[in-house]
């Protein structure tokens, strides 16, 4: 090890980090991380690239990639992409559909970015900062970003989208939870300061594209929720809007002062489809170059053709199976022990996903995440004890209807849980429903979180799209409070151990907590989650630089047509 880069790596950890950059460092250097466990963790703390490099030459690591070269492109042409259509709103504060978030994500933009590979990077934010606790994060700005109408943005536009995600009514985007109102503010004209509830050792990642709802909006309309959509949607992003027919298509332009350089399509052009299988007859057709997302059995097709380019991308997207436990014959926790133990994970894996996928342990912590602890258990197909657990809780003759809707490998996957517990004797029916009734309230205009079919029938199945960490899933979806629990289920001592473990900035305390709530969840089996899908999608050959996303979001700016 040369000299010269001890001492810069020894000045960095006098004169500039603070605790939890000097807790990262440690990590690497006493062997508790591997290198990209290191690398998610030191780009979250704001380190940058020339300080990881050293510690990684400190450490004997191999230094950063270069990302790879794109591929050259000729300027001009418009992009055709085709995107399932959604049922509720474009505004960004009630987004919550895979359609909605991709095309409102073009547009649109955020603070920072969660990459495929789980790293968070700078993106509509240059750096970030966390005080010695992580309750208060300082986010310094980009400057010279210019909005679709030409405003440059600033802090105040910044403060007042916050401000509009945790405050509006009905809002979506789940940062409530992190700060309020008051706890996000200008100290100057490119910084802004978060001042949390409570320690989160992740923050950077919750105002990423993962949180789809948090679109840096311009002051003006970030004030009056409700109005972005009907001005414009206007944002910071590569393409601005040219026209939009509800539901059925739209056309975008490029946005010649984009702050990542100009685009090299010249535009973009969104047809909408009922659901996702109409996307492979456009796509084989020539009509669509591009689709959003398909299933494994959609993207078939597309494999080893020379005509198109097939993706296949590992994320932490799964399916949630939620069983009600607090009325009907999922209250007790062994009757929902006994479904999920009727499944055979990996014979699943390969008969719906192709293969497209990771085994499930029935709880939300995928592999890749840095904080998940891998030394739980996994849950395999055992029909005798999934019996014996219904005699015992006098559930033999169990029935219900599994309820869902009609989005890529839901009825595949519904149709195997039914086939496999008609095998311990469970008879479960399937109700499939159009999307929009899905997430709507139940009639039209009922309180939404009472009424709407995926919070309240009696057993779901319902897509999560990928994160870089499982925070949201953890607040939204299992924790007593949860605005998305639809097992609602309240376990007070996961409650404090989820807690514990978004106030954990070091990475072996995060693991503690993660191996004792996937202990209980396995034990109460809320939520039956027998796997983590592989985002599957294909386009046009002629199609280059592509990137998907497992939020189903389609970046387009260093896109181009061959």
């Amino acid at each position: 090890m040369d000299r010269e880069t001890r001492r810069s790596v020894e000045e960095y950890r006098r004169n500039e980090a603070g605790p939890l950059e000097n807790q990262v460092i440690d990590e690497l250097l006493g062997g508790e991380v591997d290198r990209e466990d290191f690398l998610r963790r030191a780009t979250m703390f704001g380190l940058g690239a020339g300080t990881i490099g050293a510690l990684l030459r400190l450490a004997g690591e191999s230094e950063l990639a270069h990302a790879a070269p794109l591929e050259a492109v000729q300027a001009g042409g418009t992009i055709r992409v085709g995107i399932p259509v959604f049922g509720a709103s474009l505004e960004p504060y009630l987004l919550n559909e895979g359609g909605a978030l991709a095309f409102s994500g073009i547009p649109g933009e955020y603070l920072t970015f969660t990459t495929p590979t789980g790293n968070v990077a700078p993106w509509l934010a240059l750096s970030w900062r966390p005080n010695a606790n992580a309750t208060v994060w300082t986010f310094q700005l980009r400057r010279g970003v210019r909005f679709h109408n030409g405003r440059e943005m600033t802090s105040a536009d910044v403060v007042a989208s916050m401000r509009q995600y945790v405050g509006a009514k009905g809002s979506n985007a789940g940062l409530s939870p992190f700060f309020d109102a008051s706890g996000v503010s200008a100290a100057g004209r490119y910084t802004v300061v978060f001042r949390l509830k409570s320690s989160i050792g992740v923050f950077p990642y919750l105002v990423s594209q993962t949180t789809y709802q948090a679109i840096i909006q311009p002051a003006s309309f970030a004030a009056r929720p409700g109005t972005w959509v009907a001005g414009g949607m206007i944002g910071t992003g590569p393409f601005r809007l040219r026209r939009y027919v509800d539901k059925r298509s739209a056309e975008l332009v490029r946005h010649t002062a984009y702050w990542g350089g100009r685009p090299p399509l010249a535009g973009v052009r969104i047809t909408f489809f009922q659901g996702s299988a109409p996307l492979v007859l456009a796509l084989r057709a020539g009509q669509i170059d591009l689709a959003m997302q398909l299933s494994p059995q959609e993207g078939q097709p597309f494999r080893n053709n020379s005509r198109y380019t097939y993706y296949q991308l590992p994320t932490a997207a799964h399916r949630q199976v939620c069983m009600r436990t607090d009325t009907g014959p999922f209250r007790d926790a062994r009757v929902r022990r006994a479904l999920a133990l009727v499944i055979n994970r990996p014979q699943q894996v390969q008969r719906v996903m192709l293969g497209a996928a990771q085994v499930g342990n029935d709880n939300p912590f995928w592999r890749g995440f840095a904080s998940t602890d891998r030394s739980t258990k996994q849950r395999t197909q055992n029909l005798t004890l999934a019996r014996a657990l219904l005699r015992a809780a006098g559930a033999e003759n169990l029935r219900f209807n599994l309820t869902t809707w009609n989005f890529l490998d839901h009825t595949d996957h519904a149709a195997s849980i039914q086939a496999y517990a008609r095998q311990a004797g469970i008879e479960m029916g399937i109700e499939v429903m159009d999307v929009s009734k899905y997430y709507d309230s139940e009639p039209a205009g009922a309180d939404y979180a009472t009424t709407t079919p995926w919070l309240n029938r009696t057993a779901t199945l319902t897509e999560y799209g990928a994160r870089g960490v499982p925070n949201i899933y953890l607040t939204r979806c299992y924790q007593s409070t949860g605005d998305w629990n639809a097992s609602h289920y309240k376990n007070a001592e996961f409650d404090r151990l989820a807690t514990t473990y978004l106030a954990a900035a070091e990475l072996a305390a995060q693991r503690a907590a993660t191996k004792k709530m996937a202990g209980i969840l396995l034990r109460d089996t809320p939520v039956i989650t027998d796997y983590f899908i592989r985002y599957v999608t294909a386009s046009s050959s002629k199609v280059k630089n592509y990137v998907p996303e497992g939020i189903s979001h389609i970046r387009l700016a260093k896109v181009g047509l061959a």
